[in-house]
């Protein structure tokens, strides 16, 4: 098996990180590798926000365990109830895509901008986890302006599409569930 399929098989979601800041040439590599996905009409219309401050991680942290606990989302309720519950997981890393909203594609785009960098990390043995709890404080009602609030802005017709915490991993990775059955058509 050739170290790219490798990579994507044993690549996995880490909610354990060390406190250890990944070093600038790893971001540097994952960032790259970001900006070589694929996007709509070659347009590339994102933007890459990267935020190692403790202080406005923590001020985030805040604002999405607030979003989770109004959210319509049982499970999400919960986990914002419970004072050990941390949305990044105490990663030294938070990214997040925003897109022009006047692209083609900017979600998309966005989103595989993301997956690519997810894949850049597993194969320099950097753990990362998608987040979505930035994405949804931004779509609230008061989003904007409380992000905004604490520091936190995009470039003017950018919207966040993507967001996911990267650093060392506290744990072993850990294995593979099974894949679901009968997701494949083939139509010859």
């Amino acid at each position: 098996m050739n170290e790219t399929i490798k990579t994507i098989l044993t690549r996995r979601s880490v909610r354990s990180y060390q406190p250890q800041q990944i070093g600038e040439k790893e971001m540097h590599e994952i960032l790259k590798a970001g900006q070589y996905a694929p996007s709509a009409m070659g347009q590339q219309p994102w933007h890459f926000t990267i935020v190692q401050n403790q202080v406005l991680l923590e001020k985030l942290q805040i604002l999405c365990k607030a979003s989770f606990q109004h959210s319509e989302n049982a499970a999400m309720r919960e986990l914002a109830s419970s004072d050990e519950f941390h949305v990044f997981y105490h990663a030294p890393t938070l990214v997040i895509i925003s897109g022009n909203s006047k692209a083609v594609a900017p979600l998309w785009d966005s989103v595989l901008a993301m997956g690519n960098m997810l894949l850049a990390a597993a194969s320099l043995g950097i753990a990362s986890c998608w987040q979505h709890a930035p994405i949804m404080v931004y779509g609230s009602h008061t989003g904007p302006a409380s992000l905004s609030s604490i520091g936190l802005t995009f470039p003017t017709d950018y919207i966040p599409y993507a967001a996911a915490v990267f650093g060392y991993s506290a744990q072993p990775f850990p294995k593979a569930e099974p894949r679901k059955p009968d997701t494949v058509t083939f139509l010859k």
